[in-house]
């Protein structure tokens, strides 16, 4: 039993926690956990909050939060494995280590500045998305209210610096019009690491079954989320979370279905969130509860080897293949 998640919004919680005075909060906030829900490889995420006073000043903050933490586990980590390359992942597996793939989730803290890019790939970062809720310089989020924006002329150029550079482009978040852009310039596969099936669940955070479609066609994956409000809308369960597993299978196959979890538990004190929206899907509320979704997988009519596939092999493949 082993599991893969393609977000995990690790290297944000790290530079938060950082500036609280907390050390080494790979190994004392997300170890525990990962060890114990069998999680042997996370696509960790670097977020910046698009309402922050200074977004460019966050990012370069949060950037050297990561660095930091990256210095003190050292590159012989008796735990994890930092992936810049597809040997890495091989070398994690083959350790029993756990790997960590760093992702850009929102491109705002680099604003028009394109080169930095350039500069994101030589610190190791390998999966990008161009925006997250919001509308920035380069794309419109899922939050955006004028359906027509899309990508921006920056946006083109962006995409294309990142698939030349060996980047992956992650399309969770992004409205249907930049979706929709993204997919006519774009050379190489695409994944979405964290988004549900708007069948099942409308939000604009959801894709729609021709967007699933479309990645499944590029050779993407869809990494299905355990994020509430996108599981379902008034009672988000871990058989709801399942149930979006097999939509999305049964629509475009078991190979581009894998697990995007996006888990908030180490995030509450971080995010201000109102009272009364709920922080985690029931029965699936961390990193821990994930060895549970197995028999709710076998109960929707999903093999041992189609199980293996959408827990960690779908996603370990494919970044083994394009990294």
């Amino acid at each position: 039993m082993r599991f893969f998640d393609a977000h995990s919004d690790i290297w944000y919680n790290v530079g938060m926690r950082m500036e609280k005075g907390e050390t080494n909060v790979l190994e004392n906030c997300h170890l525990p956990q990962l060890k114990e829900g069998k999680v042997i490889g996370v696509n960790a995420a670097l977020w910046t909050k698009p309402d922050s006073k200074n977004p460019s000043e966050r990012f370069i903050k949060l950037l050297g939060a990561r660095s930091k933490e990256l210095t003190k586990i050292g590159k012989e980590s008796e735990d994890f494995v930092i992936v810049t390359k597809s040997e890495d992942i091989q070398k994690a597996v083959e350790r029993g280590k756990i790997f960590l793939i760093s992702s850009v989730e929102g491109l705002i803290g680099i604003g028009k500045n394109l080169n930095f890019l350039y500069t994101l790939y030589e610190l190791g970062f390998r999966v990008v998305s161009l925006t997250w809720n919001e509308e920035n310089d380069l794309a419109a989020g899922c939050g955006t209210k004028d359906e027509n924006k899309g990508l921006t002329n920056l946006g083109k150029q962006a995409v294309k610096i990142i698939e030349e550079l060996g980047m992956v482009l992650d399309v969770s978040h992004l409205n249907e019009k930049s979706f929709w852009d993204v997919a006519k310039i774009s050379e190489k596969p695409f994944i979405a690491t964290h988004s549900n099936c708007y069948s099942l669940c409308e939000t604009p955070r959801n894709l729609k079954d021709e967007q699933i479609k479309e990645i499944a066609k590029r050779g993407g994956i869809i990494g299905i989320s355990a994020l509430p409000r996108i599981v379902d809308r008034e009672n988000p369960t871990v058989e709801k979370f399942v149930e979006h597993i097999k939509y999305a299978a049964n629509f475009v196959g078991v190979d581009h279905v894998g697990l995007g979890l996006d888990f908030s538990d180490y995030l509450e004190e971080f995010l201000n969130k109102q009272s009364h929206e709920k922080m985690s899907t029931k029965d699936l509320e961390d990193a821990t509860k994930l060895p549970q979704i197995i028999p709710l997988l076998e109960k929707a009519g999903f093999t041992k080897k189609e199980i293996d596939r959408i827990c960690f092999l779908n996603f370990v493949e494919f970044f083994k293949a394009v990294l």
